[in-house]
């Protein structure tokens, strides 16, 4: 018996075009051994040999399925055929000569001992006993088919012969049964599922089943297919599931070739399978399928569209607080000393002393939620360049620092700052949204925040300013009717996949909607895009964490930063500054350059809409120092008269003029003159009013400096240092001075050790 590659090569090229319409193949153009290899692959799958089958009449199917029947193993004496076929022996071998004239079939003369070949190949099908080496060898005439189209042949030969062959009947499990582990995976990979390599070829096939059969995955699978399929697979639904091949072929008129390609399409991707289905050829939804399509059919469909409210009983107006808090943090870089740890974060204890002066309400909350924003708020403002907090390089510990793009970022207003952070929100990875206060874990390990802010993002720009909308209608209208909306990956798992669907739905609200309300409450409310609605009496203070909003307003901040530009943004100079005469500064609008200026030169009492700072001789040197040799206190003045309402008061002038004549001193001291510099500022108060130093004239430079004029007694000094005792908290000026204290310190520690091994 030949081969069907040897058979295919030998026809010729009008042969093979006629041959190929019996399988449901595109007949080759070329005669080329391309050409019959890609003919050869088309006859080699189920829904070709079902395109033989239906061309056929009675008689032919019978002789053919004798042939290819388990007790024919692919090959058959013709003389047996009318016996096996159940025909009466003209007509049987009539049909013979046609499925031969067809080339559907082979004949040839064989050797044959005892009912078996002799120098053939194996048998194909069932089993066989041995054969009799007693028998006689015969030449006699067989009829065959190709071992690579026995199967196909007899698998879909069953549904016409065999009681319970019509696949219709069986399960996508079973369906699926034939398939080989390449294929089940070609299957999975169409609708992104991924299983554990561990897994068995059944256990494959019994997820992906159960998957498949899910109306999710039906609404996945008709979003990426072809028009013409989407519209087959709605008409075969309302026919009920399952129709004619015939009316198939009618209804969108396709030949043959169009419609092998539908039906293995339709297969690709287990939507829809062709079969025998009581002598005929149809179409049909598994029926799983199709009572899964059906419930959800029956579920109340999502209400998608903004719902319009009026205003509120309870509003809370929007508060860009992460914005004051950054120009928060940057006043405490710009005047505090603080270490940071050698991964380059915030010391716990230095995290606590920043959370009275920040304006979220995140930091009345439980401590790890108000430490773990303040974390958060140094990792932004470090990427901003608001700040420089490095991690350490050596065993000395950085410090918190003002960053290079300080001044810049300064000189953009409060839009501009908040489309620059809104911009990096769906994929900053330091960003913490909080959940919704009725947020239950459920499969939370699939859930895709870059998604959520996308999807969130996407539907505030549909909204209009100062219209109030309903929270809710918001969330269904991004559920929509896909639960996998903000978690696909969890669809695309084997394990948990679109089997879930519902369940995932039962949790959406609890779970999905509680992370979309939670970004309304934290991200949306703090940069100041959102004002939110309550529907109880007050709006619920800053201690009741467990009370979702229940409508929101989209401010007009928020509209002009969702729907601009990033670009450089230059602010007017109002005269929003009041410097009072007891050196207090008040903003009263949130000018930006004028608040990051008063951050750098000022001490920071309150940041907000209104802000508070006060102008302090420590605060003034730290900003003199930072700007380097070229510090001038001109230009400090300029700056506090260009922006305040009135004439800035003469003892203020009077006073920075005298605390930049200090600081002067101190960075660069007359010639004679010496600096000391004492280890707190309460040495340096107490020693100012010391009437027995007051011989020396002594002056202050900043908080823990003194200056002593050039014709001043270094020795007569030292003595009253040494006499009053303050020798012992100096640090620097007197090295005569230092060095017996540090001696003296370390000899007490010394004994004090010996001390406590003796008791």
């Amino acid at each position: 018996m030949k081969s069907l590659y040897a058979i295919l090569g030998e026809l010729p090229i009008a042969a093979l075009r006629d041959l190929a319409p019996w399988w449901g193949a595109e007949p080759p153009e070329h005669d080329d051994v391309d050409a019959r290899q890609r003919l050869e692959r088309a006859m080699r799958d189920s829904v070709a040999s079902r395109f033989v089958w239906e061309r056929l009449g009675d008689n032919e199917r019978r002789v053919l399925f004798c042939i290819v029947g388990p007790s024919a193993r692919n090959w058959q004496l013709v003389e047996q055929i009318p016996e096996r076929s159940h025909l009466d022996p003209p007509a049987a071998l009539a049909a013979v000569d046609r499925l031969a004239g067809w080339r559907l079939i082979q004949l040839e003369q064989a050797r044959v001992q005892g009912g078996e070949l002799v120098g053939q190949r194996a048998t194909f099908y069932g089993y066989s006993t041995p054969r009799n080496p007693s028998a006689p060898v015969e030449e006699k005439q067989i009829a065959y088919v190709p071992t690579e189209l026995a199967t196909g042949l007899y698998t879909t030969g069953r549904e016409l012969f065999i009681v319970g062959g019509d696949r219709s009947e069986k399960t996508l499990d079973d369906l699926l049964m034939p398939y080989r582990q390449g294929d089940l995976d070609q299957i999975g990979r169409r609708f992104g599922l991924t299983m554990q390599s561990y897994y068995s070829r059944n256990e494959v096939r019994a997820a992906m089943a159960e998957n498949l059969t899910q109306a999710e995955a039906v609404r996945y699978a008709l979003a990426r297919v072809p028009s013409l399929l989407r519209e087959t697979y709605e008409w075969l639904r309302g026919r009920g599931g399952k129709a004619p091949l015939n009316e198939v072929r009618k209804r969108f008129r396709l030949d043959d070739l169009a419609l092998s390609n539908l039906l293995h399409a339709l297969e690709d991707y287990a939507l829809a399978f062709d079969t025998f289905s009581g002598g005929r050829r149809s179409l049909f939804i598994p029926f799983e399928t199709l009572n899964n399509l059906k419930k959800a059919e029956a579920r109340p469909q999502a209400m998608i569209g903004l719902t319009e409210l009026p205003t509120p009983r309870a509003i809370r107006p929007a508060d860009p607080t992460f914005l004051w808090d950054l120009a928060a943090l940057s006043a405490a870089a710009a005047q505090q000393e603080i270490e940071l740890t050698r991964a380059g974060s915030l010391p716990k204890r230095a995290a606590q002393r920043l959370l009275p002066s920040l304006a979220s309400d995140r930091t009345h909350g439980r401590d790890d939620d108000a430490l773990a924003y303040v974390e958060m708020l140094k990792q932004e403002a470090n990427e901003l360049g608001v700040i420089a907090a490095p991690a350490s390089t050596s065993r000395r510990r950085e410090t918190l620092a003002l960053g290079e793009r300080l001044v810049s970022w300064s000189h953009h207003d409060l839009v501009m700052q908040a489309r620059r952070i809104f911009k990096r929100w769906p994929a900053d990875r330091w960003w913490l949204d909080l959940p919704g206060a009725k947020y239950k874990e459920w499969h939370t390990f699939y859930l895709d925040l870059n998604l959520a802010r996308e999807a969130l993002a996407a539907q505030l720009r549909e909204c209009e300013p100062g219209v109030w909308y309903s929270l809710q209608s918001l969330r269904a209208t991004i559920q929509g009717n896909d639960p996998y909306v903000l978690r696909p990956s969890q669809r695309c798992a084997g394990e948990a996949g679109f089997k879930l669907a519902e369940e995932l739905r039962a949790h959406w609200d609890e779970t999905d909607g509680e992370i979309i309300t939670g970004m309304f409450r934290s991200t949306l409310y703090e940069l100041g895009f959102v004002a939110l609605g309550y529907d109880r009496d007050a709006p619920p203070s800053a201690h009741e964490p467990d009370v979702n909003p229940d409508a929101f307003m989209l401010t007009e901040l928020g509209y002009e930063a969702l729907h601009g530009e990033l670009g450089a943004s230059q602010q007017p100079s109002p005269r929003s500054l009041i410097v009072q005469p007891n050196f207090q500064a008040i903003l009263m609008e949130p000018h930006m350059p004028a608040l990051y200026w008063l951050a750098r030169f000022a001490t920071m009492e309150q940041i907000g809409r209104v802000s508070r700072f006060t102008l302090t001789r420590e605060a003034l040197h730290n900003g003199l120092r930072r700007q380097g040799p070229d510090a001038s206190i001109d230009e400090v003045i300029a700056f506090l008269e260009g922006h305040n309402q009135k004439t800035l008061p003469q003892n203020v002038i009077y006073t920075l003029r005298d605390w930049a004549r200090q600081f002067r001193e101190a960075q660069h001291p007359e010639h004679g003159a010496r600096v000391l510099k004492f280890k707190d500022e309460g040495v340096v108060d107490r020693i100012l009013r010391s009437h027995r130093l007051k011989a020396f004239r002594l002056r202050r430079v900043d908080a823990r400096s003194v200056v002593a004029p050039a014709e001043t007694s270094l020795p007569d000094l030292r003595g009253a240092l040494e006499h009053l005792g303050y020798a012992r908290k100096l640090l620097s000026g007197l090295e005569e001075l230092v060095a017996p204290a540090a001696v003296g310190a370390g000899a007490g520690r010394a004994l004090g050790r010996q001390r406590a091994r003796g008791n």
